[in-house]
């Protein structure tokens, strides 16, 4: 059966084609099942056994750590640790960078030599945990923490 107004259908799909560029061009992606525009990741290096949670443990300052979706070949996002190894650092879509939580960690590459609980060569890994939500002016905001450090 023919459509009953062809021009209402060629509109549509118009309208359809220019609403779904116009997410991609400006870095809408969905995260936690929302559409957000920046990710912002917060976390704590620290010196211990990886895979232990350790609040107590001394945070290692001085580390460059990076946001990779892609095993660590490349990263999305990078900071390098205070003096008490925290880390935070925000992440824009606006480029048309597609985030995958269940793909993407925040590595850290081994040697730390200030630290002998960890081995001599390898990379850390820590996963990015959604933690919430905020509407700021330029869009939604994923805020996250990281969990422990582990061997990757």
């Amino acid at each position: 059966m023919a459509p009953s107004n062809p021009s209402k259908l060629g509109l549509a799909i118009i309208l359809l084609i220019v609403a779904t560029a116009a997410s991609v061009a400006h870095g809408i992606f969905i995260i936690g099942g929302r559409d957000v525009v920046e990710l912002i990741v917060a976390g704590q290096l620290v010196c211990t056994v990886p895979g232990t949670n350790c609040p107590t443990c001394p945070g290692i300052g001085g580390v460059n750590v990076f946001l990779s979706c892609n095993g660590g070949q490349t990263s999305l996002a990078q900071a390098i640790t205070d003096p008490a190894g925290l880390v935070n650092f925000t992440v824009s879509f606006l480029d048309g960078t597609l985030f995958d939580q269940s793909r993407c960690f925040v590595y850290a590459r081994l040697p730390i030599a200030s630290c002998v609980a960890f081995p001599p060569t390898g990379n850390l890994h820590a996963v990015v945990n959604l933690v919430g939500f905020v509407q700021q002016t330029i869009g939604l905001v994923a805020n996250s923490a990281l969990g422990p450090f582990t061997l990757a």
